[in-house]
C-alpha cells in the first residue's frame, strides 16, 4: 500500500510535531485557566504528548510493533489513571508505567539525532526536544518515589499544585538553576538530583560537541 504524501510530511516533521506536542504539555494548562479559566486534566495532555511522539517511533526497523504499543500505551494509561487515585500502588504504577514509555521514545528520538551525518534544522530541534526529555523522565522518577516514600521531596504530590511543582523541581534541577524553593528531602532524592545535574550538563557538552563537528564535516565535503 502506497503512503500517502501527508505520511511522509509528518514523517519529515516528526521532530518539530514531537516538539509542539512538548510545549502544549508545558504551557497549555497554565494559559488555559489564566485565560479561560479551563483546568484542563492531566491525561489529556499526556495523551496528546505520547500522540506526538508516534513517528518518532515511525523510524524504527520494527515500527508497527511500536506503533500498536503506543496504542496499548494509551488504553493502559488512560484506565490507570482514571483509577489511581482509589490506589497507591496504581498511582506508583501509572508513573512507573509513563517513566518506561518516555524513556523508549527519548532512546528513538537520540537515535535519530545522533545518526545523522547532516546537522538540519530538524536535528537541532530533536536535540532540544532530547533535553526536555531528560527533565520529563526525571519528574516522572521523582514522582515514583515521592508516591512510595513521600519524603523524597519537600512538596507534598497530593496536593493541588504538587505535581506542577515536582515537573518544576525537576527541570530547575536540570539546569542546575536550583532556586531552592524545592529541595530533596532524603538521601535518595538528593543523589537523583546531583544526577540529573550532572546529565543535564553532559548532555549540553556533548551533544554540542556532537552537531558542531557534524556541522564542520559536512561543510568541508561540500
Amino acid at each position: 500500500m502506497e503512503k500517502s504524501k501527508l505520511y511522509f510530511w509528518l514523517l519529515d516533521h516528526r521532530h518539530s510535531i514531537f516538539l509542539a506536542g512538548l510545549i502544549l504539555f508545558f504551557m497549555l494548562p497554565e494559559l488555559l485557566e489564566k485565560i479561560f479559566s479551563i483546568n484542563l486534566p492531566f491525561p489529556i495532555l499526556l495523551t496528546v504528548l505520547i500522540l506526538s511522539s508516534i513517528f518518532l517511533i515511525q523510524t524504527s526497523q520494527r515500527k508497527r510493533f511500536f506503533t500498536y504499543g503506543v496504542v496499548v500505551a494509551l488504553v493502559i494509561f488512560i484506565f490507570i489513571w482514571n483509577n489511581y487515585k482509589e490506589s497507591h500502588n496504581l498511582e506508583r504504577t501509572a508513573f512507573t508505567f509513563l517513566f518506561i514509555y518516555f524513556s523508549f521514545i527519548t532512546f528513538f528520538l537520540f537515535k535519530d539525532v545522533f545518526r545523522s551525518t547532516k546537522v538540519t534544522t530538524s536535528i537541532i530541534i530533536g536535540a532540544f526536544a532530547g533535553y526536555f526529555m531528560i527533565g520529563i523522565i526525571t519528574f516522572f522518577i521523582y514522582a515514583t518515589l515521592d508516591s512510595a516514600y513521600p519524603d523524597t521531596l519537600n512538596i507534598d504530590l497530593t496536593s493541588k499544585d504538587g505535581m506542577q511543582d515536582t515537573f518544576y523541581f525537576s527541570f530547575i534541577t536540570l539546569t542546575t538553576i536550583g532556586y531552592g524553593d524545592f529541595l530533596p528531602t532524603s538521601p535518595l532524592g538528593q543523589r537523583i538530583a546531583i544526577l540529573e545535574g550532572l546529565t543535564g550538563q553532559f548532555y549540553l557538552a556533548i551533544v554540542m560537541a556532537i552537531l558542531v563537528g557534524k556541522y564542520l564535516s559536512h561543510n568541508q565535503e561540500d
